[in-house]
């Protein structure tokens, strides 16, 4: 497959020819979208969507967490719990290792916890509110919410103003999936290709922050996919050929966006020398970028 069919498909795969008549579909089809930035991941998923984003938000239809590899993303309500599980106990793993050098011991990691789901209990807490209930703010503090915010039981809902709320995810409004073991992988690798096909295992395993043999698991397990060379891609993409559509189309996308992080190796749309100015760069900044004919040309 040569780059100029590569950038169609994907384009086409991320809903960014076609989008979603709903913000939840949008969400749902892209099953996690990077959200580092709040405003940018909100920007991503109405790009894909001919709604805008921030009602399914405040009705908690869309809910932002820490799902994988540590870091920020959107994902529809029902799909939180199941992300958070499958993919949290690597990075949770790594961040363990840094309590101590951080203070932080067993019994006040489990204290603290204990007394932020107690707090949740009775609504959603504010970050400030969470930082006076573990008596720590900054590193520490910042800390204990990350690691708690992927474990699986809190998701993160609408801001006040600029400040993050957690809430219990047995508060959300509709029910979490329960997927494990190889469902969990089933349903990763089959919506993973889907949203972002073509794409390779290394891709899979980058994103996710799984292992390359999970990752290997859940693109054999995927449910309509299919494989060309090294990629994977979803069955439906076998008979469409409108590259050009898609390559037609000039992009404007957020810093951030899946175009550009949903992919462990991104050389087929972005060039290196673009990289430190759209990133990400060392220090893990990303700034919004247009794409024509598929490839990233300037920052927006």
């Amino acid at each position: 497959m040569d780059f100029p069919e590569l950038r169609a498909r994907r384009i086409y795969a991320q809903k960014l020819l076609h989008p979603m008549e709903t913000a939840t579909q949008a969400a749902r089809w892209m099953l996690a979208t990077q959200g580092q930035q709040y405003g940018s991941g909100i920007t991503a998923i109405e790009v894909r969507s001919a709604e805008p984003v921030a009602a399914a938000v405040e009705k908690q239809m869309i809910v932002r967490t820490w799902s994988q590899r540590g870091t920020h993303h959107f994902l529809a309500a029902e799909d939180a719990q199941w992300m958070m599980r499958l993919c949290g106990p690597r990075p949770e793993a790594a961040a363990a290792k840094r309590r101590p050098g951080l203070g932080i011991t067993p019994e006040f990691y489990q204290s603290c916890y204990r007394d932020f789901l107690a707090a949740l209990g009775d609504g959603p807490v504010s970050r400030s509110e969470a930082y006076g209930i573990f008596g720590a703010d900054g590193t520490v503090g910042g800390h204990l919410l990350r690691s708690f915010g992927g474990l699986g039981e809190i998701v993160q809902g609408a801001r006040r103003g600029k400040e993050d709320v957690f809430m219990l995810v047995s508060a959300l409004p509709v029910a979490s999936r329960e997927l494990d073991g190889d469902e969990a992988l089933t349903e990763l690798g089959t919506r993973y290709f889907h949203s972002r096909g073509p794409a390779t295992v290394q891709d899979l395993a980058w994103w996710s922050g799984l292992t390359v043999r999970d990752a290997k698991r859940a693109a054999a397990l995927a449910r309509d996919v299919i494989a060309v060379g090294n990629y994977f891609m979803g069955a439906f993409q076998e008979e469409w050929s409108d590259f050009e559509a898609a390559l037609s189309l000039q992009l404007s996308l957020p810093a951030f966006d899946e175009y550009l992080l949903g992919y462990g190796d991104r050389a087929a749309v972005c060039a290196p020398e673009l990289v430190p100015i759209v990133g990400p760069t060392r220090n893990g900044i990303c700034r919004p970028f247009t794409v024509s004919r598929g490839e990233v040309v300037a920052e927006t």
